[in-house]
């Protein structure tokens, strides 16, 4: 059977790899227009092809086309049209053919964006390709099943949500952006041009700042939103996995700036460059490999490319060690007599860079700790509290350089030139102190946080207006440090002064917490695709204000046929704080019964109804299949029954199952001579039975029934519309530096 798909990917590579040759050719024949023409003929043939393939594999899912192992592992007939989209990048081989056709598209901006040092940069690109279509070869998105199955696994629940839809393209841009600064570097060390490279690589190094960065927050969004537990950040491997190379290249950017402005840190930037690519391909290993499947609950199991992930990230760790020992003693350094001063610009920009190249180190030292003690004995992973620890010093002097460093001028800078301009800092400085101290003091580290944070976010917010006023593309740096104040306050905020309160709310009854009324309405269960929703409104009143809360469970049976449960949370934002409620359990009450009421109950569980306590032991099976009719058993069921606490008595009613019509036995029950049982259903896999009761009511009505209750986690946390804010303002910044470092 013929596999286009497949087919795709093989040319693609021959692609690739003829446009790698000419350029390779180019790289020392500049004037041989048939191997430019040909070099950029086969990249654009490889970005159609990689287009070619993603639209294959997006046909194949949107028609349901069971055959391939990955449609049917990733989707099903019931989803909706925008989560079916979502299956393409839902699972390892999908997500590394959206790399592939992210970094094909971007590479053709490159292409006519390098202008002299194409040949070298193209190169270089091209490599990084080379290795992803090998290894969508080895693991291929299009590999055929043996056997068609009627429908497909479907998408993991926690994954249908819009915001889901849209983080992981956002990411992989971000991956993809990632080799073109590499690129230009090594380009600028083959063509010894130590400070051409700057110019045209710094809005590719802002453009990898902001795409991955806003991956990283939508995912920080979608846990806040759908997981329940409240969070918006864990410190789990694989969200570091992003977040290591993001604070690389922000280190880079920063240098980059440097090397542009004052011509220093040449050598720094090479390593710098080459290091925030690299932590792509080595967080790629760490969540792609299987090496973290045992430490977080995002790990990808391994699929066999573990070596050629290795081979990816030590054959571009060759190329660049190469090239940069060979024109180590080439670079250029600043010279004697332009020492550095200590109260300068430049010095708060290198010590910016130093905080966040050690703040990767001590997080990647973190996340690898599951590789480096499985080496040693066995496998284990740092505590969440190792990472607020060792990263809570780093915070704070970031903060505190946030909070005059921008002021300071190129070279020297006087104090007393400096404290005048200062009162913006100490403004915001005291203000976020004091309702610090008046929220409960957090501890002295957690106190200097919040503290900086307001001095960074105070003198940043009147330099963001200043330099606006002037012209807008020479603020980005204050807009984005300003952002980084407002985001630092809202995590002190948010993690440190939340209130949470477990509740049991029963359906119809009162009750007060943190200010707020609720009552628990109504729970409505709905068929949703494979499993079932079990909506829990609650009526919430605070004064004058009322809102609906909606959180729910939903419930659906995983691959192995067991049962998983999903608690998705209500949140009320507001400006200073939200509410968020996340549904915990669900009981669903006891109801007493009346004569003829059918009535369930599951194996070693006890049932109460009327003046009786029932409870099931154990299946019967020893009415046997006979040898003269082998269409039937019968079957039945053990109970201990006892009447208004007397002693238990125990029964046995039986049932025919099979082919033969026979009425089901019914057993008198003890007390009433009118009492009687019928057992009417038994259900193996989930171990109940199902009878209906004969007889009087109760007398008393001694039974009161006990109402469905929802047990709920209620908390209130200030800071998030800060939190967010920040977030949004710091790309924005990264958005307004791309426009005013791309080439004129």
């Amino acid at each position: 059977m013929s596999n286009p798909g497949q087919v795709t990917m093989w040319l693609g590579l021959i692609a690739v790899c003829i446009s790698s040759a000419c350029y390779a050719v180019l790289c020392f024949n500049r004037d041989n227009r048939l191997a430019r023409y040909a070099a950029r003929s086969s990249f654009v043939g490889f970005a159609t092809l990689a287009t070619i393939a993603s639209m294959l594999l997006m046909h194949f899912i949107l028609n349901h086309d069971f055959r391939y192992s990955y449609v049917a592992g990733y989707s099903s007939r019931d989803l909706p049209l925008e989560y079916l989209v979502s299956s393409f990048w839902a699972g390892q081989e999908g997500s590394f053919l959206l790399w592939v056709l992210l970094g094909a598209w971007l590479g053709i901006l490159v292409m006519f964006k390098a202008k002299d040092m194409e040949p070298q940069v193209m190169l270089i690109y091209n490599l990084n390709h080379i290795f992803l279509a090998i290894l969508l070869i080895k693991q291929s998105p299009f590999e055929l099943l043996l056997f068609t199955p009627p429908d497909g696994q479907g998408l993991n629940m926690l994954l249908q949500d819009p915001w889901m839809v849209i983080h992981p393209p956002v990411v992989f841009l971000g991956y993809a952006a990632f080799s073109v600064p590499f690129a230009y570097a090594v380009a600028a060390l083959w063509r010894r041009e130590y400070d051409g490279w700057i110019k045209p690589a710094l809005p590719w190094a802002a453009f990898s700042f902001v795409s991955l960065g806003a991956g990283i927050i939508i995912g920080a969004y979608w846990s806040y939103k759908v997981l329940g537990w409240g969070g918006y950040w864990g410190w789990d491997p694989v969200e570091n996995a992003s977040l290591l190379p993001w604070l690389a290249v922000i280190a880079l950017m920063h240098g980059m700036i440097l090397q542009q402005t004052r011509r220093k840190l040449r050598k720094t930037n090479f390593v710098l460059a080459v290091f925030s690519f690299l932590l792509v391909i080595y967080c790629t290993f760490l969540t792609r490999s299987g090496v973290l499947a045992d430490f977080s609950v995002h790990s990808f199991v391994d699929l066999g490319i573990t070596g050629w992930l290795v081979i990816f990230m030590f054959a571009f760790l060759a190329i660049s060690i190469g090239f940069f020992v060979a024109r180590a003693k080439e670079i250029p350094v600043s010279k004697k007599g332009e020492g550095l001063s200590y109260f300068s610009r430049e010095f708060g920009l290198i010590a910016a860079i130093i905080i966040l190249c050690l703040s990767t180190v001590v997080i990647g030292l973190g996340t690898s700790a599951p590789l480096i003690t499985r080496a040693l004995e066995k496998a284990s992973k740092v505590s969440t509290q190792f990472y607020v620890d060792t990263n809570l010093p780093f915070g704070i002097l970031m903060l505190f350089l946030l909070g005059f460093v921008p002021l300071l001028a190129w070279g020297k800078n006087t104090v007393s030139k400096l404290t005048r301009k200062l009162i913006w800092a100490t403004l915001g400085g005291i203000t976020s102190g004091v309702i610090t101290l008046a929220s409960g003091f957090p501890g002295t580290g957690v106190f200097l946080l919040s503290l900086f944070a307001g001095a960074a976010a105070g003198m940043n917010l009147i330099l963001v207006v200043n330099l606006i006023r002037k012209k807008i593309t020479i603020s980005s740096g204050a807009v984005a440090h300003l952002g980084v104040g407002l985001m630092f306050l809202g995590i002190v905020s948010s993690s440190v002064y939340d209130r949470s309160e477990k509740l049991l709310l029963a359906q119809g009854s009162l009750q007060n917490a943190m200010g707020y009324e609720m009552k628990f309405q109504n729970p409505t269960l709905l068929r949703e695709g494979k499993g079932v929703r079990l909506y829990l409104p609650v009526e919430v009143k605070r004064g004058s204000a009322q809102f609906i809360a909606r959180p729910d469970i939903f419930s659906e049976a995983g691959p192995d046929g067991q049962m998983k449960r999903f608690a998705h949370p209500h949140i009320r934002r507001g400006f200073i704080s939200d509410f968020y409620m996340s549904p915990v359990d669900f009981d669903p009450g006891k109801k007493t019964h009346g004569p003829g009421d059918y009535i369930t109950v599951k194996k070693g569980d006890k049932v109460q109804f009327h003046d009786y306590e029932l409870t099931f032991e154990r299946f019967d099976v020893s009415g046997m299949t006979s040898k003269k009719d082998s269409r039937h058993m019968r079957v039945g069921a053990n109970i201990v029954v006892s009447h208004k606490g007397a002693e238990s008595v125990s029964l046995k009613p039986m049932m025919t199952v099979g082919e033969k019509n026979e009425p089901s036995s019914r057993v008198q029950l003890p007390g009433p001579k009118d009492a009687y049982l019928t057992l009417m259903s038994i259900d193996a896999g989930a171990k109940t039975i199902g009878f209906v009761y004969h007889g009087p009511e109760s007398a008393a009505k001694k039974h009161v029934e006990s109402p469905p209750a929802l047990i709920a986690e209620v908390s209130i946390k200030p800071g998030m519309t800060m939190l967010w804010l920040g977030t949004i303002l710091m790309l924005a910044g990264g958005v307004i530096a791309i426009v005013r470092h791309l080439p004129k």
